[in-house]
C-alpha cells in the first residue's frame, strides 16, 4: 500500500508565513525599531538640554498650552512675528530666540526669573503682561508690582540717538521732551491713576534776578488733559521753588503730617515729585510729576524714575538755558487756578494785539506777553495772599498743603 497522494488528489495548503520569512524579515525591522528609538530619545535629550540652556520647563504637553494660552497670546499679539522685536527680546533676556517663539506657541513657559524680567522688556505692554502672567501662572507678581518698573536702557538709547541726529534746537528739544513724557506716562501710570508730567523752565531773568518759572511742556493723563495750553507760572511758594531752591529733590503727599514745607498745590494734585533739570552745577528748570493718588512718591522706585527722567531732558538742552543758582530770586506768584483762567481767556488775543501793532514775529510777541503775565501775577501775588490768610480764619477754611525733601537726588 502506499503512502502517497492518490492519483489527482492536489497537496493540502499548509497556512502561515512560507518557510525563512519570519528570519530574513525581523531582524531587519528589529533594528528599524531600535534605531526609531534611539533617534527619539537622542531628539528628548537635545529637547530637555536646549530647555535647560534657554530657561524653558522642559514639560511640554497641550494641557500646559492651554493654561499658559493667556500669557502666551497676549505675547504673540505683542510681538506678531516680528523677528527684530523678538530678536532684542531674547538678547536682552539672554536666551535663544526659538525660545520666543516657544512662548508664543504656548508650547513651553519661561522660568520665573524669565517672566518677572519679561515686563520690563517690554515696558509699553508692561501691565497686560504682569496680568497675563499671574493669571496664567499665579503668584508670580505681587500687587506691588503693578506699580513701577524701572526706566530701561531703551528710552536711554533713544534719546540720545534723538539728541545726536535732530539739527533744529526747537524741534529736538520738543521730540525729546515727547518721547520721555510718553514712556513716563506708560511707565508711571500702569495704574491708572492719573498723572501729570510738566517741564518748568526758568523764566528769563529781572535785573535782580530769575523771580519764576513757567510751565514749557506738559502731558498728562485723566483726570489731567492730556495736554494743556494754560501754561502758569510757579513761584516760590510751589515744590517746583522748594526743589530748585535746596538742589535736590522734593517730594510731597498730602496725607503727610510731619516735617513738611507750605507749597501750593495744584488741581488734582494728591502727590508729586520735583527734580532740578541741571547740567555742570548749573540750572534750567524742574521737572514735576503729580499723581491724583496719594502715596505714589512713597516708593522709591517712583522717585528714581523722575530723577532719571530729569537727566535725560537736561541732555536735549542748550547750553545757554542753564543759569547759575545764583540768579535765582523766586517771587510769590498767583495761584495756579486764577493764572490759568486769566491765560486762558486772554493770552491768544494778548499775543495777536501785540504782533499787528509793533509788526513783530508771533515769536516776539509771545515773549513779550509772557513777560507781562509773569509781571501782573507776580504784582497780583500779596492782594490774593493777604484775601486768602482772611479766608482761612472762616470755619472751615483748608489750609495749604506742604512738602518733604527727599535728600540728594
Amino acid at each position: 500500500m502506499e503512502n502517497g497522494p492518490e492519483t489527482g488528489e492536489h497537496p493540502k495548503k499548509r497556512r502561515g508565513r512560507p518557510p525563512g520569512t519570519w528570519r530574513t524579515s525581523s531582524p531587519s525591522r528589529s533594528k528599524r525599531g531600535k534605531e526609531d528609538r534611539t533617534e527619539q530619545q537622542t531628539a528628548n535629550l537635545n529637547n530637555s538640554q536646549s530647555a535647560r540652556d534657554t530657561g524653558e520647563l522642559t514639560e511640554e504637553r497641550p494641557a500646559a498650552a492651554r493654561q499658559h494660552e493667556p500669557f502666551s497670546g497676549l505675547l504673540h499679539s505683542i510681538l506678531q512675528q516680528d523677528r527684530t522685536e523678538i530678536a532684542r527680546v531674547a538678547r536682552t533676556l539672554d536666551i535663544a530666540e526659538n525660545t520666543i517663539y516657544r512662548w508664543m506657541n504656548g508650547t513651553s513657559a519661561p522660568r520665573i526669573h524669565l517672566l518677572k524680567k519679561l515686563p520690563d522688556v517690554l515696558v509699553e505692554q508692561r501691565r497686560e503682561l504682569i496680568q497675563a502672567i499671574n493669571q496664567a501662572f499665579p503668584g508670580t507678581f505681587d500687587t506691588l508690582a503693578l506699580g513701577i518698573g524701572e526706566v530701561g536702557k531703551d528710552i536711554y538709547c533713544h534719546i540720545l540717538e534723538l539728541v545726536a541726529t535732530i539739527e533744529d534746537e526747537d524741534i529736538r528739544f520738543w521730540q525729546c521732551a515727547q518721547t520721555l513724557f510718553e514712556h513716563a506716562l506708560q511707565l508711571l501710570d500702569v495704574e491708572r491713576h492719573g498723572i501729570s508730567i510738566t517741564y518748568a523752565r526758568l523764566m528769563p531773568p529781572w535785573p535782580d534776578g530769575i523771580h519764576s518759572l513757567r510751565e514749557f511742556h506738559m502731558l498728562g493723563s485723566a483726570p489731567w488733559p492730556h495736554n494743556s495750553e494754560s501754561r502758569g507760572y510757579l513761584g516760590s511758594t510751589t515744590l517746583a521753588a522748594a526743589s530748585i531752591s535746596s538742589q535736590h529733590r522734593q517730594t510731597w503727599d498730602i496725607t503727610d503730617k510731619e516735617n513738611r514745607l507750605q507749597v501750593e498745590v495744584d488741581e488734582h494734585e494728591e502727590s508729586a515729585c520735583a527734580v532740578p533739570v541741571v547740567r555742570g552745577g548749573r540750572v534750567a528748570g524742574v521737572l514735576i510729576i503729580s499723581c491724583a493718588h496719594s502715596g505714589f512718591f512713597k516708593d522709591a522706585m517712583a522717585c528714581r524714575a523722575v530723577e532719571e527722567y530729569a537727566l535725560l531732558l537736561a541732555t536735549a538742552l542748550r547750553d545757554i538755558d542753564f543759569q547759575p543758582y545764583e540768579r535765582l530770586n523766586l517771587r510769590p506768584m498767583l495761584p495756579l487756578k486764577w493764572q490759568r483762567e486769566r491765560i486762558r481767556q486772554t493770552y491768544n488775543q494778548n499775543i495777536l494785539i501785540y504782533a499787528r501793532a509793533h509788526g513783530v514775529s508771533r515769536t516776539e510777541a509771545e515773549s513779550y506777553v509772557q513777560h507781562t503775565f509773569e509781571e501782573e501775577f507776580e504784582r497780583r501775588a500779596p492782594d490774593i495772599a493777604g484775601q486768602r490768610r482772611i479766608a482761612e480764619k472762616l470755619p472751615g477754611a483748608v489750609k495749604p498743603y506742604s512738602a518733604t525733601s527727599s535728600g540728594q537726588g
